[in-house]
């Protein structure tokens, strides 16, 4: 059985027309992919199982043997968000975003430029060598941390060696497009996305968890929305998952298929496709049983275990205690050493000189940092704005 996933196998890597004569976005009203004819030979003797396919790519097979069947299984649901309904960004903004919650974007968002000052990014059509084997390091550390943070796993880490063998050829053919923030020249934030067509295909977000104050995950999310309708896209896919923000920003929901294709002349053939048929029918009936028994979180509990050296690096964080106290001044500076923030000897005082700085709409390279040489483990930021003291438990 030849298993293959629709979006990576044939859109990546254009090989359509041996399974399909005929895609149609339905969303756009578009046909998007047309040949003659199939790979009649290779699906006579083959069977295929396609998964992933979007419903809203309606597909056609017009193969000269009427034995080539098709038969599409739904599995999960997709979310969507049409661009066309929209004349530019903040009209977008206006009619899908309710208005507190377009204050609160707006508020991050001005935190986030007058805070840190950063850089934005859309690497499409060209990358140098360099500046992708720093956004793809930094991209895998991002997400290591930020899974160790949630106690989680995600299945992107075992195919990141695959997406950093690919990803640079499809940057500079088109196909693929990668939004970065930086602060400092260092990303703080990465969104990769696929090209096919005119849609975007949302795959796979990383940020420095120490900015979460901004909701940065939140920020670039909207910055590929903007990238998306000022570059005449069409559609923006989210894919597949449960997750509150994808309900709020989507105005479009689809169903995931999985397709079975096979030759009905070919009796082993025929056999084998009518049980992958049966087990599919299965699981996509028990799956929300498996879920609602949280069976997920034991496979999750297991991968974790299996690549716990992966995380180790930032086990310790979790276990880091910091209180903070709000002060007027400092009294005495006599006992006090400015040090530096970019020490990786004091990187557990990251994030609490962000959200300091944050929290009080300062500058952070105007966020001065004491080392109290009497106390140990005692700490003060001190910005134009505000005081604040620090003690790590």
């Amino acid at each position: 059985m030849h298993k293959l996933n629709f979006h990576l196998d044939l859109l990546e890597k254009e090989d359509i027309s041996t399974y399909y004569t005929e895609l149609f976005n339905v969303e756009t009203n578009k046909l998007v992919h047309t040949s003659a004819l199939t790979g009649s030979g290779f699906l006579k003797n083959n069977l295929v199982y396609l998964n992933d396919v979007p419903n809203y790519l309606n597909t056609k097979i017009n193969a000269p043997s009427k034995n080539i069947k098709l038969k599409k299984i739904n599995t999960y649901q997709g979310s969507l968000i049409n661009l066309s309904e929209y004349n530019d960004f903040d009209d977008y903004l206006l009619k899908k975003i309710s208005t507190k919650e377009r204050s609160e974007i707006r508020r991050r968002q001005k935190r986030l430029d007058y805070c840190i000052k950063p850089t934005y990014k859309m690497y499409y059509g060209e990358i140098s060598k360099t500046d992708y084997n720093i956004v793809f390091n930094d991209y895998k550390q991002m997400l290591v941390r930020r899974l160790e943070q949630k106690q989680s796993y995600w299945e992107e880490l075992d195919y990141w060696e695959t997406r950093y063998q690919s990803t640079f050829k499809l940057i500079n053919k088109k196909k693929v497009c990668v939004f970065v923030i930086y602060h400092n020249k260092k990303p703080i934030a990465i969104y990769i996305n696929s090209i096919f067509d005119k849609i975007i295909f949302n795959e796979v977000v990383a940020y420095n968890i120490d900015f979460s104050r901004f909701n940065i995950g939140i920020l670039i999310f909207l910055k590929i929305i903007e990238w998306g309708i000022n570059n005449k896209f069409e559609l923006i896919d989210m894919s597949k998952g449960d997750f509150s923000y994808k309900e709020r920003f989507r105005n479009r929901t689809y169903t995931f298929e999985n397709h079975i294709i096979y030759s009905s002349s070919n009796i082993p053939i025929l056999i084998k496709a009518k049980w992958v048929i049966l087990k599919l029918h299965l699981l996509y009936t028990f799956l929300p049983l498996l879920k609602k028994i949280k069976l997920n979180r034991l496979n999750t509990a297991i991968k974790r275990m299996k690549n716990r050296h992966l995380f180790k690096e930032y086990a310790s964080e979790a276990k880091l205690n910091l209180e903070t106290k709000k002060l007027s001044t400092i009294d005495v500076l006599d006992n006090l050493e400015i040090i530096n923030q970019e020490d990786k000897v004091y990187s557990f005082l990251k994030k609490p000189i962000i959200d300091f700085a944050f929290l009080n709409v300062e500058f952070i390279d105007d966020v001065l940092i004491y080392r109290d040489n009497t106390r140990a483990n005692t700490f003060y930021l001190k910005g134009k704005k505000a005081t604040q003291q620090l003690v790590k438990f």
